[in-house]
């Protein structure tokens, strides 16, 4: 949101709007337990709303970033749990119930883009270069970081947590066995590069432009793909094959 708010839209309205920010909104996301909202601004803050069944809403400040908060997610294993991906070099893990940053781990590049593994034990991480950073979240440790060749725009973990898929600027999706992803490099990058990234085990093609975005199906067995084409096409998880496109769009989709 621009003026620094965040909406509720149940369909087709928007019911409640929460004005804490003094910038624009980047990036919102609710808890795993749907009890807590998070939202990230430009103005390099994060808040944390706690919203009742009456849509009655307190919140709290997390101060820590120095530069604009592009996209924050929680946990999907536990409801307190909070990541942040931001310009300064810093992904940050927070725990809601003290409004504090447990964990700050420095980065190679401005942060765009930040994504939970679905048992909540690894972190990966992709920057405005096109780095992507695996953190293994217990130690809070970079396992990996690798270059890709070309523009990254999401990423996600399929449900099992074995694929690793990215969207990408040639208007593919590009799928990798996570293990393999962990694997350490052929030969050691130097000193302040990522290790190039291995070969994708599948590229799947379905759109003629950039694709932006990348989300499952709560049942696992779906995921959707938004691309600068203005298309969203459906996909099936264990054939990887396009089962539908939707093409009633005026302009590109950024979140399925």
């Amino acid at each position: 949101a621009n003026g620094g708010s965040s909406s509720l839209w149940p369909h087709p309205r928007s019911v409640r709007e929460y004005a804490s920010h003094r910038k624009k909104v980047h990036t919102v996301a609710w808890n795993c337990s749907g009890t807590k909202l998070a939202s990230g601004s430009v103005d390099t803050s994060v808040r944390v709303w706690t919203i009742d069944e009456g849509g009655r809403a307190s919140d709290v400040e997390l101060k820590g970033h120095s530069d604009s908060v592009d996209q924050l997610r929680w946990d999907p294993k536990n409801e307190h749990l909070l990541g942040t991906a931001s310009g300064d070099k810093t992904v940050r893990i927070w725990d809601a119930r003290t409004s504090k940053c447990v964990h700050a781990i420095e980065t190679r590049g401005e942060n765009i883009n930040i994504r939970w593994s679905p048992d909540g034990q690894h972190l990966a991480v992709g920057d405005k270069e096109d780095n992507i950073s695996i953190i293994e979240t217990r130690k809070c440790k970079a396992l990996r970081t690798m270059k890709f060749p070309h523009e990254v725009n999401e990423m996600a973990w399929d449900p099992s947590g074995r694929l690793f898929f990215l969207t990408t600027g040639a208007g593919n999706v590009d799928v990798f066995s996570f293990v393999d992803l962990l694997k350490p490099p052929p030969a050691p990058p130097k000193p302040g590069d990522g290790s190039a990234a291995p070969a994708p085990a599948a590229t799947l093609t379905g759109h003629t432009a950039n694709c932006y975005c990348l989300e499952f199906s709560p049942s696992g067995e779906r995921f959707a793909v938004g691309g600068a084409d203005a298309l969203v096409s459906l996909w099936d998880v264990k054939e990887l094959a396009c089962v539908a496109t939707f093409a009633r769009r005026e302009q590109c989709p950024h979140s399925p």
